[in-house]
């Protein structure tokens, strides 16, 4: 299941089966996919709607997410990731929350989020 909290990007780290390990290269090219999915219109940004629908439409059966924790996830990304608070995010604008995301959880500087770097970043989507 693909996820989205510094919701997107962080989700999207913890979807990995618990060997993997996720590159900065990886990451970005997926969220870069996820990025072209969301923007509905096609209009190179995405929108609190377009998001939201975006979260809505993830997982399945009991892993679904219902609308208000769609709605709550997604004001919650967006908010972040909007930095220039113009009421949409472009596709900069989620690469650097990417990017940050990933700093923080690659505790070792090398690149990649695995092991132990992933644990921790699980512990902190649950809280």
């Amino acid at each position: 299941m693909r996820l989205v909290v510094a919701a997107l990007p962080l989700i999207s780290l913890l979807a990995l089966p618990a060997a993997a390990q996720e590159t900065r290269a990886s990451a970005a090219a997926k969220f870069k996919t996820e990025f072209a999915l969301s923007d509905t219109n096609k209009d190179g940004v995405l929108t609190r709607t377009e998001v939201q629908a975006r979260i809505a439409r993830m997982g399945a059966g009991a892993k679904k997410i219902d609308r208000v924790h769609a709605k709550r996830l997604s004001d919650l990304w967006f908010d972040k990731a909007d930095a220039n608070k113009d009421g949409k995010v472009t596709q900069a604008e989620a690469q650097a929350l990417l990017a940050a995301t990933f700093a923080k959880y690659d505790a070792n500087k090398d690149g990649r989020i695995g092991g132990d770097e992933r644990a921790a970043a699980k512990k902190d989507a649950g809280r």
